[in-house]
């Protein structure tokens, strides 16, 4: 019984729990239709959002690709564009464009060549055709086109193309293709439109009518100018009472009033001339600019003369820095050499005293010391003077140099002897002194020469060269302070006694005016001769000035005193007489 409901019970409940997993089973089947059905409904929903991501991402992917396409090109253009204007740059230098003129006035210029036809090619095409749309009566500028063929951009007047540009242009003057080709089209018109202008009829009228006012009016000026000079010179030269004795200064006539009344007349035709010849030039450049076929004529006389004023305009001005430093350095030197010059004044007067330094040292040391600075001056504002570096100018210098050097060497020789007999002091002004055979008077002395005034008042003039290459007796240097021994020789009979002619002699000597009685006169005896001796009287006097007239009175005692006491001077000279055979025979 148990047994039986034991298995009554296990029976009861393996059905529960099979029911009840049955009725688990047919929920769970129902979720999963249920979620199966949703897994599907979201994969179809995924896989539509894939699909239209996956279309989102190609568009993007191209896109992107599309603008570094783009990226790459602009990039590899502007390389390109860097290098070519690169070259441009590189030969922008030594390339001449071709312009394109139309009536004497250029419209454009063209450097690049284009395809197989130069930059002159070019330009002469452009040039004709455009002169072709100036002589079209029906020229309207409204048919003036830009069109473009290729790569390059054209100008058309209907359906003729009168210029092409492409990159190239536009890189050579810094625009664009399109930019160019417009500035283009508007020089063409512009140009075109004043060409008619000019010449028109109503154009012509007005030229003429210009060109007789300035005829006019050069006339009225040129007849004015020399009104004005006429009365300029009347008035300076015939009734001014300016200078009336001329340019004075102080005492001195510097220029008499026949000499000033020339100049003033001859600077007066000058100034009118150079009037008359600015007032023509000046007319005709104006005139020529009137008329279109004539303007480039009016450039070319203008700047025959603007050209040149201008160059000398821009020379003066580029020139004024170097020239105030040259005016400092002149001044500052003029500043140091007046102070030097006040000092060796000092020092020659004797006011200003050093030891071993004489004060006639003073004169020459300055001027020494001003030519070393005058020459240092010169090689300081050489760099400094116009045109010092040109060709011209070095060989002009070198020339000269050359040239003093090779024709100054005496001159030179003598200035260094001049400087060295100054410093050795042989001599001094107003000193007696005998070189070569001259004997004269110092009354100069200077860097060249020495003049000498001899007794007969002659002036010589001795190269310092010559005084110093040979012996210089001074009778002035010791004859004031020592005395100065003017001495002559007589010729005495033997029978004489030499007493009796030691008295006589020293009797002339003491009784001779300018001899002194400081230091007394003494004799020597020189020469024994045939019959005669030979006696020597030695006076001596303070007064070397006076030497030939103290001589010349000493000789004069001599004679004297001999012929009063009787006793004969003797002068033997040996005269040897040969025959004249020329004559004998």
């Amino acid at each position: 019984m148990k047994k039986i409901l034991i298995g009554i019970l296990f029976t009861v409940f393996c059905t529960t729990v099979l029911w009840s997993q049955t009725n688990l089973n047919d929920d769970n089947q129902n979720k999963l239709a249920r979620q199966l059905s949703d897994i599907k409904s979201l994969r179809t929903r995924d896989s539509l959002k894939l699909e239209s991501l996956q279309k989102a991402l190609q568009e993007l992917i191209a896109l992107q690709k599309k603008e570094y396409q783009n990226q790459y090109k602009k990039s590899t253009d502007s390389v390109r564009i860097q290098n070519q204007l690169s070259e441009i740059e590189k030969i922008k230098s030594n390339t001449q464009g071709a312009a394109v003129v139309l009536d004497n006035d250029t419209l454009f210029t063209i450097y690049a060549n284009l395809a197989a036809y130069s930059n002159v090619d070019r330009a002469n095409t452009a040039q004709h055709r455009i002169k072709l749309l100036f002589e079209d009566p029906k020229f309207t500028p409204d048919s003036l086109k830009i069109g473009e063929m290729f790569d390059v951009k054209t100008i058309n007047y209907k359906s003729n193309v009168i210029v092409a540009v492409d990159e190239i242009d536009a890189l050579w003057v810094g625009q664009t293709i399109d930019s160019l080709a417009h500035a283009y089209k508007n020089i063409i018109t512009k140009g075109v439109l004043q060409a008619k202008k000019n010449h028109s009829f109503k154009t012509k009228l007005r030229q003429i009518g210009e060109v007789f006012l300035i005829l006019v009016v050069v006339f009225t000026v040129l007849f004015g100018v020399n009104k004005l000079f006429t009365r300029l010179k009347k008035y300076f030269v015939h009734d001014s009472k300016l200078f009336p004795n001329g340019i004075n200064f102080r005492n001195y006539q510097l220029v008499p009033k026949r000499i000033l009344n020339i100049f003033i007349q001859r600077f007066l035709i000058l100034v009118k001339y150079f009037i008359y010849l600015l007032v023509l030039i000046s007319s005709i450049t104006i005139a020529l600019k009137i008329f279109p076929s004539t303007e480039i004529w009016a450039k070319k006389a203008q700047n025959i003369i603007l050209i040149p004023l201008q160059t000398f305009y821009n020379s003066i001005i580029a020139y004024l820095p170097d020239l105030v430093i040259v005016i400092i350095i002149i001044v500052f030197v003029n500043w140091i050499l007046s102070i030097v010059k006040y000092f060796a004044k000092e020092i020659e007067q004797g006011n200003l005293k050093f030891n071993n330094f004489y004060p006639e040292w003073a004169k020459p040391t300055y001027q020494i010391f001003r030519l070393l600075v005058v020459v240092l001056t010169l090689i300081i504002i050489f760099p400094y003077l116009p045109g010092f570096d040109t060709i011209a100018f070095q060989g002009i210098s070198v020339f000269l140099g050359i040239l003093i050097s090779i024709g100054s060497s005496s001159a030179i020789a003598n200035a260094v002897a001049g400087i060295v007999i100054t410093y050795m002091r042989p001599f001094k002004q107003n000193d007696w002194i005998k070189t070569g055979d001259v004997i004269g008077l110092v009354i100069e002395k200077n860097t060249l020469v020495t003049r000498l005034k001899t007794i007969n008042n002659e002036d010589v003039s001795v190269p310092n060269s010559a005084i110093l290459s040979g012996a210089t007796i001074n009778y002035s240097s010791i004859g004031r302070t020592d005395g100065l021994v003017i001495t002559t020789e007589i010729e005495i009979d033997f029978e004489v006694e030499f007493h009796v002619v030691e008295k006589l002699l020293l009797y002339a000597a003491n009784k001779t005016n300018g001899i002194t009685n400081r230091l007394a006169p003494y004799i020597f005896y020189k020469k024994i001769n045939d019959t005669t001796t030979t006696y020597e009287i030695n006076a001596i006097t303070f007064k070397p000035e006076n030497m030939y007239f103290i001589k010349s009175d000493l000789i004069k005692n001599i004679q004297k005193v001999f012929i009063d006491e009787k006793i004969p001077l003797r002068s033997v000279s040996i005269i040897q007489i040969e025959p004249n055979e020329k004559n004998m025979h």
